[in-house]
């Protein structure tokens, strides 16, 4: 009997294969664990359409991130911040630079903000880091 597991299942597969297993193991165990469901041609169907919706959004994503990545790239940030003489009293480091994006009206996580925190008055470097394998270079120029 074929069936389309829903979860890993050791030994069988992984979360979408179909899988030959025999009936009564089908039957009394993948089924009433909900491990598995029957591979119909309406359930093929479907989880060949879900494959397809996940593929596409995959590549609208990455079509996003490469666009927003190229904005991004070069991109010149200026941050204030209190200082004594050249030496900053707070460092400045990436939950900053993310707020300054979010500032400019660009949506960036903290998590995706690469760079050492800056403890000085001057110009550093950032990096972008996007889920799709992008990355933007941000200038990033602290000013007291």
């Amino acid at each position: 009997m074929q069936v389309i597991l829903l979860q890993d299942v050791a030994a069988h597969g992984r979360k979408g294969s179909v899988v030959e297993v025999s009936e009564g193991y089908a039957r009394n165990f993948l089924f009433p664990a909900h491990f598995a469901i029957e591979a119909s041609p309406k359930a093929l169907k479907d989880k060949a359409d879900q494959e397809h919706r996940a593929v596409s959004k995959v590549a609208k994503v990455s079509k996003e991130d490469r666009q927003l990545a190229s904005k991004l790239d070069g991109l010149e940030i200026m941050i204030s911040a209190k200082s004594d003489g050249g030496k900053l009293y707070a460092s400045v480091g990436p939950k900053d630079v993310a707020a300054a994006l979010k500032e400019l009206g660009y949506k960036i996580d903290v998590d995706q903000v690469e760079m050492t925190p800056v403890k000085e008055v001057g110009t550093s470097s950032a990096i972008v880091n996007f889920p799709s394998g992008y990355e933007a270079t941000l200038a990033i120029i602290i000013e007291a």
